[in-house]
C-alpha cells in the first residue's frame, strides 16, 4: 500500500474518533447528566456540519474537511438527516437541562453511531467511487 493510501484511509479513521468523541459526549449526558463534554464536542460538531454546507470547508475544522470525511457523511446522512443534526445539537446546546433534550440526544447518538460505523467500514474496505457519487459530493460541498 503506498503511503499516500494509508494518508488517506487515515480520514477514516479521524471521522470515526471524532463521531466517538461526539457519541461519548453525548452519553454521559444522557446516561449521567454531565455535561462537562457536552457543549464542547456539540460545538465543535456542529461547526463542522455547518462548514460542510460551504462551498470551501475550513481546514481548522476537524471533521468534514477531506474528501474521504465527505464521502463517508454523503454515504450515510441524506440532507434531511443533516439539517435534523444540526437542529438538534443547537436544541440540545440551548437548553441542555431541558429533560426532553435526552431523548433528541438519543437520536443524534443513532445518527453519529452510524457515522462511526461507516467511517470504521470504508476504513476497513476502500472502495473506488462512482462516477455518480463523486458528482453529489462535488455538488453537496
Amino acid at each position: 500500500m503506498a503511503p499516500m493510501d494509508l494518508q488517506d484511509r487515515a480520514q477514516y479513521l479521524s471521522l470515526a474518533l471524532f463521531s466517538q468523541k461526539v457519541v461519548s459526549a453525548l452519553m454521559e449526558y444522557v446516561d449521567e447528566d454531565k455535561t462537562g463534554k457536552l457543549k464542547p464536542s456539540l460545538a465543535e460538531a456542529l461547526d463542522a456540519l455547518v462548514q460542510a454546507r460551504r462551498p470551501v470547508p475550513s481546514r481548522r475544522v476537524a471533521a468534514f474537511a477531506s474528501y474521504e470525511q465527505l464521502r463517508t457523511l454523503d454515504e450515510v446522512w441524506s440532507r434531511r438527516d443533516r439539517a435534523n443534526a444540526i437542529r438538534m445539537m443547537r436544541k440540545i446546546l440551548s437548553s441542555p437541562e431541558n429533560r426532553r433534550t435526552k431523548g433528541i440526544a438519543n437520536e443524534l447518538i443513532d445518527l453519529f453511531l452510524k457515522l462511526q460505523n461507516q467511517a470504521l467500514w470504508n476504513f476497513e474496505q476502500p472502495k473506488p467511487v462512482s462516477p455518480r457519487v463523486m458528482q453529489r459530493l462535488c455538488q453537496s460541498a
